[in-house]
């Protein structure tokens, strides 16, 4: 399974602090995680953070290694990276309750939750769910989606390469498909971070079967989707950090004022220039620096 390490072991990164992992029964499957433990203890509140539809916990791991003084829980959500997938629940609140699970699994009693792209809905419903326990949640680029684009977004499911013959082709590919600015260097470790790979010569796959993806973009498209971030917001009491890329396609300007403006208290929010959807990697500094002061004012 490439880059990913086994229940226990721990990986050094310069003295910041180290990487541990294992795995979890929440819900109905077992949850693979990843858990940052900075050096010299925990000062601030934990963070869970929440990936996207396209990849896996592992697009964290320079996020919270670039912050290096908070703790961050970073699970593969149902169906993706290690984790099992339990055949159903796509709701936006399933998720949310697995991620619930997985904190009182772990005896985090209080945290702030992070969310990208569709997980941004999921993280909102952490925060709705758990009002007392939730101290801020984190959007990253959330999708802000019509009942026309959910349609969309389903037949490109579909259509989305799955496999690769190697690392740069996979490259190529997230450099050609995603929009706004990749470092060459950002990129090349996110995509390993990321990706179903063993070696960088041999042939990959997305962390997730192309059919959890499809399921998972039929879900948004039937009546039943509950993945609207702006309908959630009113229920969330906690401070809300929103990031936007500035030439995001998935969250647009018109987006974010439309969510911001549903919060009861609002949200800051800050616009990445450089970044398409992926602001972590994209506009590293600017993302960084304003979620490091995020976390430090959570209590």
């Amino acid at each position: 399974m490439g880059r990913r390490r086994g229940f226990g072991e721990m990986a050094q990164m310069k003295n910041k602090g180290n990487w541990r992992s294992g795995f979890e029964s929440v819900s109905s499957f077992r949850m693979f995680y990843r858990d940052w433990r900075p050096a010299g203890g925990e000062s601030h509140l934990p963070v869970i953070a929440l990936h996207g539809s396209l990849t896996q916990g592992g697009m964290w791991l320079a996020t919270a290694e670039g912050i290096g003084g908070a703790r961050f829980i970073c699970p593969d959500q149902r169906g993706y990276g290690r984790s099992k997938d339990p055949d159903d629940g796509d709701a936006a609140a399933d998720f949310a309750l697995d991620a619930i699970r997985l904190a009182d699994a772990l005896f985090i009693d209080r945290f702030t939750v992070m969310g990208h792209s569709f997980a941004g809905a999921i993280a909102l419903q952490v925060a709705a769910m758990e009002p007392d326990r939730v101290a801020g949640a984190v959007l990253v680029d959330p999708t802000v989606r019509t009942t026309k684009g959910a349609k969309a977004n389903l037949r490109v499911a579909g259509e989305r390469p799955h496999r690769f013959d190697d690392l740069k082709e996979v490259v190529r590919f997230w450099k050609k498909s995603e929009e706004g600015r990749w470092p060459v260097k950002k990129l090349s470790r996110f995509v390993k971070d990321v990706m179903d790979m063993d070696d960088e010569d041999a042939p990959c796959k997305m962390p997730f079967e192309s059919e959890r993806l499809v399921r998972l973009r039929s879900f948004q498209a039937s009546e039943a989707d509950d993945y609207f971030p702006e309908k959630i917001a009113k229920k969330v009491k906690s401070p809300v950090l929103i990031f936007r890329g500035g030439e995001s396609r998935r969250f647009s300007k018109e987006g974010q004022i439309k969510l911001q403006g549903a919060f009861p208290q609002k949200p800051r929010v800050v616009i990445c220039p450089r970044s398409g959807h992926f602001p972590p990697v994209q506009d590293v500094e600017l993302f960084e620096q304003n979620l490091w002061k995020f976390l430090r004012g959570a209590k």
